[in-house]
C-alpha cells in the first residue's frame, strides 16, 4: 500500500457531511483509550475463568453421570420385574415345569401384569413390550390399550431372528426424537436360549432436571449421545454448533471423561450407563469472552461512563448544529428529482434561516414558470388536435359523388341507395365530434363504409378485407385513425396499378396493446421516402409540424398526444411489393379510466 493510498483512506471519513465529522473524531478520542485497557485486561482473566469453567462444569458432569446410572438402575428394575417373574420366565431348566408355569399362562393374566406394571410407571414409560419366545408373541402395553401381536418387528429387530442366536439383548436404542428404548433379554443359563425379552420406551424428560443442572450457561449446548457419537437426545432443540467429527474423535480416544478446549469453546464428555451412552456438552468461546468482559467492565465503570457521556454529547452538538444544513440539502436534492412540494417550515432567525427563506422564494417561482409552460403546451396541444379534426378532404367527397352519378345515369341500378347510405353514415360519424375516443367497433364500421365506396370506383380491381378479433370489438381508439391510412393506400398505393388492389385489415391484442395493421399491395415506398417518414415519426408533439391534411403524421400525433409517447404509427414497405401502418395502441376497454 503506497503512501497516497494510505492517505486517502485515512482521509476518507473525513471527506463526508459535516456532521459525520464531529462524530467520528469525537468517538474515536473516547473509545481509543477504553479499547486499549480492555484489551489487555481481557486477555490476563481469560485464564482463570477458563480454569473456572472446567472445574465446575466437570464436576457437574460427574453428578450428572451418577444421576443417569441411579434412573437406568430404576430401570432395569421395571424390566426385571418381568424377567424374574417365575409366572412367565421359569427359571428351572425342567421342560415340563416351563410347559406349566410359561407357556401355559394365560393371556388375560400377562396383560394384567403389563397393566399393572404400566399405571405404575407411566409418568416416565411410554410403552412396555414383552416377548415370549414359546408363544411366539409380542405384548403391547401403552396409554390406549394391552394387546398381543405375532408381528415380531421392534425398534432393536425381529425377536425371532433375535431368538436364533442365541445372544443376551442388553442395549439402549434411540427413539427419536424424545424417547428411548431398554431392551433386555431373558436367556435360559444353560445354554443361553432366549426365552423372552422386554422393551421399555423411555421419556427423556425424564432425565430433564439433570440435564437443567448441565445446563447451566445460556448459550451451551447440552446433548446425549451414543457411544459412536450419534446424538440421541438434545432437550433443548437449539442447532448444534459442535463439530460431529470432532465429537466423535473426542469419545473415541477416551472411555473416560474428560474434556477439550477447541477455538470454538470447551467440550465435555462424560460416559454412563456403562458407556452405552455419553454426556456432552458444548460451552462456546463467546460465554468465556462474555464472562471476561462482564468482570472487567466494573473495574472501568466510571471510564466508560465519561467516555459515553463525551460521546453522547458530541453526537448530540454534532447533530443538532448540522440538521438546519441536512434538511435543506435534502430538499435541494428533491427539487433536483423534480419535487416542488418541499417547502421548509419554522425558519431560523440566523444565517442558514436566511438560506431558508431564499430557497423557499426560489421554489416558489419555479413553480409558478412550470405552471405557466404547462398551461401553454395544453393550450397548444388543444388546438393542435381541433385542427387536425377539422381538416377533412374534398377531393374523395368530391369522387364519391361523381361515382355515384355515373352508377345512376349508365346502370340505374337500386345499388345506388346502399352507396348513398354509406357516404351519409361516413359524413354523420365524421361530423360527430362528441368525444375524442371511438371503439374499435365503430372505427371499423366507420373504414367499411369508405372501402364499399372505393369498391364503387374500382369494382373488380379493388378487393378488400377487415378481420377483427374476437373480444376486440370493445376497446377504445382515437377517432379519424382508419380512414386516413386507408385513404394513403389508394392516393399513394393502388391508384394508376394496373394490378388489382388489396386492402387487409387486421385487428389483434398483443399482451396488454391492441395492433391494428393496414396492408396494401401497392406500390410502396422507396426507400428514402420511407426512412423520411420513420424518422418523422420517431419525434415529439412539440416537433412534429401540422400537415396540410389529415395524413399519417397527424395521426401519429394524435395517438401520442392521448396515450403517450411510446404509443403511435409504424411503418414498414417494400418499394413494388405494398406498405403496411400498424397502429400500436394501450388495450382500454371503454368505460375504463384513461391514464396519462
Amino acid at each position: 500500500m503506497t503512501m497516497n493510498t494510505m492517505k486517502r483512506w485515512f482521509m476518507a471519513p473525513f471527506q463526508m457531511s459535516m456532521r459525520y465529522k464531529l462524530m467520528i473524531l469525537m468517538v474515536i478520542i473516547a473509545i481509543l483509550p477504553l479499547t486499549t485497557v480492555t484489551f489487555f485486561a481481557a486477555q490476563t482473566t481469560k485464564q482463570s475463568l477458563s480454569s473456572e469453567i472446567i472445574r465446575s462444569n466437570e464436576s457437574r458432569m460427574n453428578w450428572a453421570s451418577q444421576y443417569f446410572d441411579e434412573k437406568f438402575s430404576q430401570l432395569h428394575s421395571v424390566a426385571y420385574s418381568l424377567l424374574l417373574d417365575n409366572t412367565i420366565f421359569p427359571t428351572s431348566g425342567r421342560e415340563d415345569e416351563g410347559d406349566i408355569k410359561g407357556p401355559n399362562m394365560g393371556n388375560f393374566d400377562i396383560e394384567e401384569k403389563l397393566r399393572s406394571l404400566y399405571v405404575a410407571n407411566n409418568n416416565n414409560i411410554v410403552r412396555i413390550s414383552l416377548y415370549l419366545n414359546e408363544k411366539q408373541r409380542l405384548y403391547v402395553v401403552d396409554k390406549d390399550a394391552v394387546r398381543f401381536t405375532d408381528n415380531l418387528d421392534t425398534s432393536i429387530g425381529n425377536w425371532g431372528e433375535i431368538a436364533k442366536t442365541q445372544q443376551s439383548v442388553n442395549k439402549v436404542v434411540n427413539v427419536p426424537p424424545n424417547t428411548f428404548i431398554l431392551a433386555r433379554s431373558m436367556n435360559r443359563f444353560e445354554n443361553l436360549q432366549v426365552l423372552g425379552g422386554v422393551l421399555l420406551e423411555v421419556r427423556w424428560k425424564m432425565m430433564g432436571n439433570v440435564m437443567d443442572m448441565i445446563h447451566s450457561e445460556a448459550n451451551s449446548e447440552v446433548l446425549i449421545v451414543d457411544a459412536q457419537g450419534n446424538t440421541m437426545y438434545n432437550p433443548y432443540g437449539a442447532k448444534v454448533s459442535m463439530d460431529p467429527e470432532t465429537l466423535k474423535k473426542a469419545i473415541g480416544d477416551s472411555a473416560a471423561p474428560g474434556h477439550v478446549q477447541l477455538k470454538q469453546g470447551i467440550l465435555f464428555f462424560q460416559p454412563a450407563v456403562s458407556g452405552q451412552i455419553w454426556i456432552v456438552k458444548f460451552v462456546p468461546m463467546s460465554y468465556v469472552t462474555e464472562s471476561a468482559a462482564t468482570t472487567l467492565s466494573f473495574s472501568f465503570y466510571t471510564a466508560v461512563a465519561s467516555i459515553l457521556a463525551a460521546i453522547l454529547l458530541s453526537v448530540l452538538i454534532a447533530y443538532f448544529t448540522t440538521k438546519p444544513i441536512i434538511r435543506l440539502t435534502k430538499s435541494m436534492k428533491a427539487v433536483e428529482h423534480q419535487n416542488f412540494n418541499v417547502g421548509l417550515d419554522n425558519i431560523r432567525s440566523d444565517e442558514i434561516g436566511t438560506l431558508e427563506r431564499r430557497f423557499n422564494s426560489m421554489l416558489q417561482r419555479i413553480k409558478e414558470l412550470i405552471q405557466i409552460e404547462y398551461k401553454s403546451k395544453i393550450e397548444t396541444r388543444t388546438a393542435q388536435i381541433k385542427a387536425m379534426q377539422a381538416q377533412i378532404n374534398p377531393h374523395f367527397l368530391y369522387n364519391s359523388l361523381q361515382a355515384i352519378g355515373g352508377v345512376a345515369i349508365d346502370r340505374k341500378v337500386p345499388e345506388i341507395y346502399d352507396y348513398l347510405r354509406a357516404i351519409s353514415d361516413l359524413f354523420r360519424y365524421t361530423i360527430k365530434m362528441q368525444s375524442e375516443l371511438v371503439t374499435i367497433f365503430d372505427e371499423m364500421e366507420h373504414v367499411s363504409n369508405y372501402l364499399h365506396i372505393q369498391k364503387l370506383r374500382f369494382q373488380d380491381m379493388l378487393e378488400f378485407e377487415l378481420d377483427v378479433e374476437e373480444g376486440c370489438e370493445d376497446y377504445c381508439m382515437t377517432k379519424f385513425t382508419l380512414q386516413p391510412l386507408v385513404e394513403n393506400c389508394f392516393v399513394h398505393g393502388l391508384e394508376g396499378m394496373m394490378k388489382s388492389g388489396r386492402v387487409l385489415i387486421k385487428v389483434e391484442r398483443v399482451v396488454d396493446e391492441i395492433e391494428i395493421s393496414i396492408e396494401d399491395n401497392g406500390v410502396g415506398i422507396e426507400p428514402e421516402r420511407l426512412e423520411d417518414i420513420q424518422r418523422q415519426l420517431e419525434q415529439t408533439n412539440d416537433e412534429q409540424l401540422l400537415g396540410e391534411s389529415m395524413g399519417i403524421n397527424n395521426v401519429n400525433s394524435r395517438i401520442r398526444l392521448i396515450f403517450g409517447e411510446e404509443f403511435g404509427l409504424f411503418v414498414s414497405s417494400v418499394e413494388g411489393d405494398g406498405t403496411t401502418v400498424k397502429v400500436i395502441i394501450p388495450a382500454i376497454r371503454r368505460g375504463e379510466e384513461l391514464l396519462q
